[in-house]
């Protein structure tokens, strides 16, 4: 290295950052630039890592949080239909049937909790849901896939759209079936009660178990989660998508 340049070097680095400022010098790189790479990188990454937090991980959260709380509760109205059954074949007994009306009256609390605090949190997880399953299955109508990470993309937004959907509206259809079962088991309790001789205290607390009327689990009160509800976005999709590519080919 000449006197000169060891000179040119010394003005462009009047501070002395060492030997590593000196050798991105002699490489004709930028010390600034290396550091505007890294936070260019940095913010890329960052951004990246929230767009896939705001796309799967905060959908797949929010599926699992309602469809484990759907579950658990429609598992206690499980067991209860299982005392319930024993009881039917047992016989009346006014006080275990007293102390399974108060459960009851809890378990219809309970799901008024779950149908109130999830229904807003599970209409936004399906609306999201089925719109980017309507916009994959579209696009893949319109022919606008030609690569194989796109393919890939399209697999595994439709993979975690379907299960998202059919989880939670699954969960959720569980708690009215566990209801209309125990519904049915004290029907029939009441009306073999009928005719034989049952202390009528008895059969009014039948009764009263009878008359509650627990609530549908629905999505902000718009759509009732029954399994009939998880064919509407494929069927409406693919109408639609026909419908456009029609449309563009005439």
């Amino acid at each position: 290295m000449s006197s000169k340049s060891v000179v040119e070097i010394q003005k462009l680095n009047p501070r002395g950052y060492g030997n590593l400022w000196t050798f991105h010098y002699l490489l004709g790189i930028d010390i600034l630039d290396v550091r505007q790479d890294i936070v260019s990188i940095s913010v890329k990454v960052t951004l990246v890592a929230m767009t896939f937090l705001c796309l799967f991980m905060a959908p797949a959260l929010a599926a699992v949080l309602c469809g484990t709380i759907y579950f658990k509760t429609s598992d206690l109205l499980r067991l209860f239909h299982e005392d319930i059954e024993r009881i039917r074949i047992v016989g009346l007994n006014y006080n275990v049937l007293s102390k399974l009306s108060l459960n009851y009256n809890s378990l219809y609390e309970l799901v008024h909790e779950v149908e109130r605090e999830l229904s807003l949190t599970t209409f936004l997880l399906l609306c999201s849901q089925w719109f980017n399953l309507n916009t994959v299955l579209l696009s893949y109508i319109l022919g606008e896939i030609t690569s194989i990470s796109q393919v890939a993309g399209i697999i595994t937004e439709l993979i975690s759209a379907i299960t998202f959907i059919v989880g939670v509206i699954l969960c959720a259809s569980r708690i009215s079936s566990q209801v209309s079962r125990v519904q049915t088991t004290l029907q029939l309790i009441y009306n073999k009660s009928g005719t034989l001789k049952y202390n009528h205290i008895s059969l009014r607390c039948v009764k009263n178990m009878m008359d509650i009327k627990f609530p549908e689990m629905t999505a902000y009160g718009i759509l009732q989660l029954n399994p009939a509800l998880i064919a509407s976005p494929f069927s409406s999709a693919l109408t639609y998508g026909l419908l456009v590519l029609n449309i563009n080919r005439s």
